[in-house]
């Protein structure tokens, strides 16, 4: 439940800061990497500025927009994220540039199924 309330979180993400009166464009793809698979999230919405693309991940952190508050929001939301995919042994970044859109990629470990098999 928690993972697909971080995934959600981070489609929602796109949608609330797209740029205004355009459509939105969300990208998901998927990929494996050794003994990992990935996905990664990405938008062509507002984008964020690269100062404070390193603070997001921080409980409570917003990015200022100025005067304008048209998103509601604790910052809690990508905090939440990031605990949930470490919870998961996994690893998530975030690329971006304003103006032009945000990628979120998530890097999980693959759960070898004979590991887990009870004998």
């Amino acid at each position: 439940m928690h993972f697909q309330n971080a995934i959600t979180n981070l489609m929602d993400n796109a949608v609330k800061y797209r740029k205004p009166d355009q459509p939105i464009n969300i990208h998901i793809r998927t990929w494996n990497e050794g003994q990992h698979v990935c996905f990664s999230i990405s938008d062509d919405g507002q984008g964020i500025k690269k100062e404070n693309v390193k603070k997001i991940f921080d409980k409570f952190y917003r990015v200022h927009t100025g005067n304008v508050h048209d998103v509601k929001g604790f910052g809690l939301g990508l905090a939440y994220v990031k605990k949930i995919i470490n919870l998961h042994d996994g690893e998530i970044k975030c690329e971006s540039e304003l103006g032009k859109g945000t990628k979120f990629i998530v890097r999980l470990p693959v759960i070898d199924a004979a590991l887990n098999k009870k004998e």
